[in-house]
């Protein structure tokens, strides 16, 4: 599985402190949650201070992350004290300001997650992986409220390649110009839809199927909701292509707990020690 998307250092304020330079973006969290269920290749850039050990995971390659003189991505956040609602105080791109990342396949990937990136650099992905693999049999792509805000339009030029599309409620809302329906999407290229409702589980709708809604694990405490959503659909994409699940429910079902041991910690520190045999425990349980 192939995995694009942000490589950053985070500042998270919340009521229990502040955590600063923590490892993080949308490539991290995937990859760190992807790998419990399949190979997974990391494509991205980081500058020179960016702690590459924490990319030494089981079964992740990052021998395509491209490494630049000079800062890696910074972002910053502060978060309610429920971790329920962030706002981002700055944005900072470093040496990935307008970089497009290698991207070096040794095979074909089974799947490939775009996560939440500048589009210009997903349709940069995009475009090696159909150059070199056309039949790809499971394209998802992640977003999020900035880029649909900022360059929706290129986001749409996206999805009629892909097959899996990720949003959230404002999400949704943006992409579809207000419309708030998933059909608006279908229209658009992707046969999947699934919407996250952060808390409250998530539903995915099938063109021609009937949605299908879960809950969310319950989290004794919740420490940092950073990255679940992109924990979430790593788990999810890894999980369909993998065929670890009986069905479409059960992979969901994996999915959220693995997004659910992601807000135990900070960062990827629950998702790097966690085990597959404790996700299913979860589901199970």
């Amino acid at each position: 599985m192939l995995v694009c998307g942000t490589l950053t250092l985070d500042t998270i304020e919340r009521g229990t402190g502040v955590h600063r330079d923590v490892p993080g973006g949308s490539a991290l969290y995937a990859a760190a949650a992807a790998r419990l269920f399949v190979p997974v290749q990391v494509t991205g850039t980081v500058g020179t201070d960016f702690p590459l050990e924490v990319l030494d995971q089981p079964q992740v390659d990052c021998t395509a992350v491209e490494v630049r003189d000079g800062p890696t991505f910074r972002w910053h956040a502060r978060y309610t004290d429920d971790g329920a609602q962030r706002t981002t105080l700055t944005r900072d791109r470093g040496v990935a300001e307008g970089r497009l990342p290698p991207v070096s396949l040794t095979g074909e990937p089974g799947a490939v997650l775009l996560g939440s990136t500048h589009p210009r650099v997903q349709r940069h992905v995009l475009d090696h992986v159909r150059q070199q693999w056309p039949a790809t049999p499971l394209v998802a792509l992640d977003s999020m409220a900035h880029w649909w805000e900022r360059e929706g339009a290129t986001v749409r030029t996206l999805l009629p390649h892909v097959h899996l599309l990720f949003v959230d409620d404002e999400e949704l809302r943006l992409a579809t110009h207000g419309r708030d329906t998933v059909d608006a999407l279908h229209e658009l290229g992707p046969a999947m839809v699934v919407v996250k409702h952060g808390a409250r589980g998530a539903t995915l709708h099938r063109r021609g199927a009937a949605p299908i809604t879960i809950a969310a694990y319950p989290v004794t405490q919740v420490v940092d909701t950073t990255g679940a959503g992109d924990a979430f659909a790593g788990a999810l994409v890894a999980v369909l292509a993998s065929g670890t699940a009986p069905d479409v429910q059960a992979a969901l079902r994996m999915a959220a707990a693995v997004a659910a041991c992601a807000v135990e910690g900070v960062g990827i520190d629950v998702l790097r020690g966690l085990t597959r045999s404790e996700v299913e425990a979860r589901v199970s349980g």
